[in-house]
This record gives C-alpha cells, sequence and structure tokens, in this order.
C-alpha cells in the first residue's frame, strides 16, 4: 500500500500530512544539506577555488555584448571593437566531442567573455563570467525548455536600479517573461530588505532574472556599478541526486541548505509566469559570493528534453578548480563520463586542462585548472 494510501486508511488529516513531509525533509537535510540556513557572504576556497563562468551557447556574439554588457550593465573582456573572429580549436573539439556530432573537429567557434561585477571574493579577485560561445558548422537546435522543466536554467543579476534597467531593456523591445511586463515584489530565503524582480530573456531565449535588493547588499562591485552581484539556478528531476552529485564532485566545502517548506507562492508565479511549488536548495561556490540555487517542481515534466553542448539557449558551469586530479576520481566513483572519449582532462591549452561532465538533467559541469601541469605536446 502507498504511503498515500495508509493516510487515507488510517484517517491522517492534512496537519499530520504536513508533519510527516517535515519529518522526511529534516532526515534528507541529516544527509547532505548541512547548513542550518540559506549560504551568505563568501565562501572560502577549497579543492574548487572560485567560481570560473556560466558558459553560455549563443546564436550571434554581438547581440550578446549589446545585451548584456550595454544594456545591463557587466564587463567585457577585450575591445568592444574587437573582431573576435571564427577559430579552429581542435583541443575544444576533443574535449567536448561527445556532445557534438561527426563533424565536431570541422566547427568553428568565437568567445565573448563578460565579467559579472560583484562575483569576485576580493573587490580586485577574478569575477566570474558569462562565457558567450558561438559555434558553427555544426548541426545544433535552440534549446528553450520551460522554466518548470529539468534541465532549464537561470542567471539571476542583482541590478542596483532595476526600474532604470528594465526602461532600458524595454526601449529595445526585449521580452519580459514576467506577467503585466512589470516588476514583482517577493521574499527570497537568505535575503533581508525588499526585493523587487523580473524576468526577461537574453538574445538566445535564456531566462534571465533582475533584482534589486533595497537596502543594497554588501558587494565586491566597484562604487557606481550597475551590476552588484549574480547567482544561477538549476531546476531538477530530483532535488536530492542532483544535489549529492554536485557535493560529491565538488567536495564538501560545498554546502547545502535545504528550504523546510515548499517555494512557489504567487508573487514568485506571477514572476516566472510559471505555475507549481517547487523545493529549494542551496549552496555557495567556494572562493566566492556565487550561490547556486537547485529546484525541483513538485509536478514536473518526466519526459523532458536535453540539449546538446552546442545549442543556442544551453548552458553549463564552470568550477575553477586547484588539480582536476583531485577532481576526476569523485567523476569516477560517481559513474558519470566526460565528455571526452578520454574520460580525462584535456589540454586546451599550454598548461590549462577541462572537462566536462553532466548532472542528471544534462546540465553540464566543467572543472578547469591552470598552471598545474604543462601539456608534453606544447612547445616550450
Amino acid at each position: 500500500m502507498s504511503r498515500s494510501c495508509r493516510a487515507a486508511a488510517c484517517g491522517i488529516g492534512v496537519v499530520s500530512l504536513i508533519m510527516l513531509f517535515a519529518v522526511s525533509t529534516a532526515s534528507a537535510q541529516a544527509s547532505w544539506a548541512t547548513l542550518d540556513a540559506p549560504p551568505s557572504g563568501i565562501a572560502p576556497p577549497g579543492d574548487i577555488i572560485r567560481a570560473g563562468h556560466l558558459g553560455r551557447e549563443i546564436g550571434d556574439t554581438q547581440n550578446i555584448i549589446h545585451f548584456y554588457a550595454d544594456l545591463i550593465g557587466l564587463g567585457l573582456i577585450g575591445p568592444r571593437e574587437a573582431a573576435r573572429p571564427f577559430m579552429v580549436s581542435h583541443p575544444l573539439a576533443e574535449f567536448a566531442e561527445l556532445g557534438e556530432d561527426d563533424n565536431a573537429y570541422n566547427s568553428v567557434s568565437r568567445v565573448a567573455l563578460l565579467p559579472i561585477p560583484g562575483t569576485a571574493a576580493t573587490p580586485t579577485g577574478t569575477a566570474m563570467t558569462i562565457e558567450a560561445i558561438e559555434i558553427k558548422g555544426i548541426k545544433s537546435r535552440h534549446y528553450n525548455p520551460p522554466m518548470s522543466d529539468p534541465g532549464a536554467t537561470y542567471l539571476t543579476v542583482i541590478v542596483s536600479d532595476l526600474d532604470k534597467t528594465l526602461a532600458t531593456l524595454k526601449s529595445e523591445r526585449v521580452p519580459v517573461i514576467s506577467e503585466g511586463d512589470n516588476p514583482v515584489e517577493l521574499s527570497w530565503p537568505g535575503v533581508s530588505g525588499q526585493i523587487r524582480a523580473v524576468f526577461v530573456r537574453d538574445p538566445d531565449g535564456y531566462p534571465v532574472e533582475l533584482m534589486q535588493i533595497t537596502p543594497a547588499p554588501a558587494s565586491t562591485a566597484p562604487a557606481g556599478s550597475r551590476v552588484l552581484g549574480a547567482r544561477v539556478t538549476v531546476v531538477t528531476d530530483n532535488l536530492e541526486a542532483t544535489c549529492r552529485l554536485y557535493q560529491s564532485l565538488v567536495g564538501p566545502d560545498f554546502k547545502f541548505w535545504l528550504s523546510p517548506q515548499l517555494m512557489g507562492d504567487a508573487a514568485y508565479q506571477k514572476l516566472t509566469h510559471t505555475s507549481g511549488q517547487f523545493r529549494l536548495a542551496m549552496a555557495m561556490v567556494p572562493g566566492s559570493p556565487v550561490i547556486m540555487q537547485f529546484i525541483e517542481y513538485t509536478k514536473h515534466n518526466k519526459h523532458f528534453t536535453r540539449g546538446y553542448i552546442q545549442d543556442p539557449g544551453t548552458a553549463h558551469f564552470l568550477f575553477m578548480a586547484k588539480d582536476d586530479d583531485l577532481i576526476m576520481p569523485r567523476v569516477l566513483a560517481s559513474h558519470v563520463h566526460t565528455l571526452s572519449k578520454s574520460n580525462a582532462p584535456v589540454f586546451i591549452g599550454p598548461t590549462t586542462r577541462s572537462f566536462f561532465v553532466p548532472d542528471p538533467q544534462g546540465f553540464w559541469l566543467e572543472f578547469m585548472d591552470h598552471d598545474v601541469k604543462r601539456d608534453p605536446a606544447a612547445k616550450k
């Protein structure tokens, strides 16, 4: 007999069911979510030394630069007018070949890096970037799943002036997701002060949450910055399975808080234009103030679509590692395979190694080290 049938047979009421949920949640928290409150501040580095980037596969580099740098206020590495030509990268094709097709080695790509103010551990530290990757010469399709589908992700950008930013976006006809096309007031675990937020779509249809917190939170962003920080959200099929995998790969420094109650009130549903309640877990990336959020809708599509690494609209998250050789045994122990056929870190530069692994939803995690080992084939 199922748990629900036993409850009905015994005449257990709503209050008892809520207590049962609380007990099961507390049991789950004891096993993998050890924080008593949502993470805050800046997490010290461990085997992961900082948040690297939110990788975004895109359709057009110039459109992405305009959206994130010009309209929202992110930085840009390199001159604004740089040509950014397409290039062939055989190492890149090698370490990502399983996510592409037979002509992966014929593909060309170009990259724009957009630093996000307020995501470094110190004012002079290295900020997390958006790595915007435009890939040509390979079969792809746009990936824009419903926001409640496992595999959907979004970026939250904390801005200093939401009304001004939104007005700028609307003047360029940027699509707004939130109902009524206007900001919504809401509360969120771990965030104090008044919160106003709105969801928009970037040029590839990727969801971006713009959030203003009053009074403004502490930030390592420069004075006068339009952007004060960011966080990344991943929608999961199974919250526990996903969080356990992340923790096993990143290491014990990736500490989780699990909400004791369901989220998704009317304000949040209006904000996301998505109905339904969800469970929420949070962890802070070591060596950074960047929070990753993981949510599982109680009623969600079990036959969700997974994107490929080259599809515009997909995303991945880079953890900068102290040494990829510390991470690989955890990958093998978790029985996941890297995107490379070698199932090992690949040199993508003379002293830079990297590898991709999928989470249960097909969202990609990248682990990169730098100046740990030198490629024997590289010219000295």
